[in-house]
This record gives structure tokens, sequence and C-alpha cells, in this order.
């Protein structure tokens, strides 16, 4: 994983080719997170079905996680991350950048959950070569 540096106490260092990205990119980091470039959370695997206290039929949970939480996935996404979480759950990011007020998604990134931060799919949905450039460089804060 690669370490932060910081450019002050408010923002990281980030250095992609995508200039905007970079203005734009207060902090990466694992795990649940709302910030100014990235979009997080935990996908459950289908089988848990506890939380706070109440039990929910299996898969319920991880339908919540794919549906309703802050990351919106584009349906073929969907289905192949909920496919890819079936039995151990993950980390879905979406990185993104803002022109005026509009989102422009760059890519999502499916990874293990903290266990071991591992790699398991990318999905690069700005065919420009500067986003899939910057999403490459923001994996590198999120995975081992």
């Amino acid at each position: 994983m690669k370490k932060h540096i910081w450019d002050n106490p408010n923002k990281m260092h980030f250095e992609s080719p995508h200039k905007t990205f970079n203005r734009q990119c207060n902090l990466i980091a694992t795990g649940n997170q709302i910030g100014n470039v990235v979009y997080s959370n935990y996908i459950r695997p289908y089988s848990e079905t506890e939380c706070n206290g109440f039990t929910n039929p299996p898969g319920h949970l991880q339908n919540w996680d794919l549906t309703k939480n802050i990351v919106a996935l584009p349906g073929y996404i969907r289905e192949q991350v909920r496919e890819l979480t079936h039995d151990k759950g993950g980390i879905i990011y979406n990185f993104h950048h803002w022109n005026g007020a509009r989102r422009i998604d760059d890519g999502f990134v499916l990874t293990t959950r903290h266990d071991d931060y591992q790699l398991i799919k990318v999905w690069y949905v700005n065919t420009h070569w500067r986003a899939r450039a910057a999403v490459d460089e923001a994996i590198k804060y999120i995975t081992n």
C-alpha cells in the first residue's frame, strides 16, 4: 500500500496525468469513505445475516450494500460485484472527479476486506486515458 504524503494538513499528495482529479483529491483511504474523489463501502457476503441485533434472510444485507449505500453501481457492475463478493464480501470504491456540479465517474474498484486489501477487479468507466491513469494511481493507496 502506498504511503500518504501530505501537501498540507488537509490534502494528501496525489500525482497522475489527470490534473483535475489531482487537484480535487484530498484523501484516498481504505474502508467506508465519502471523499472529494472517492465513495466507498463494504459489501457483506451473501451468508451474513446479523446486523444491529436483527437477523435478516441470507442475501438481504448484501443486497442493501449493493443498492442502498453511497456507491451507485451500474447494473452490470452490481451483478459482477454480487457474484465476486458472494462468499467473502469486499469493498467497492467509486473514483470520480467533478465538472462543476456534475460528477464524472472514472472507475470502480473492488478489493478484499480489512484482512488483506487485495485487488479483485477494476472497471474503467471513463474511457479517457487520464481517467484510467488516475484510477490506476488511486489503486496503489487501497491495495497491498
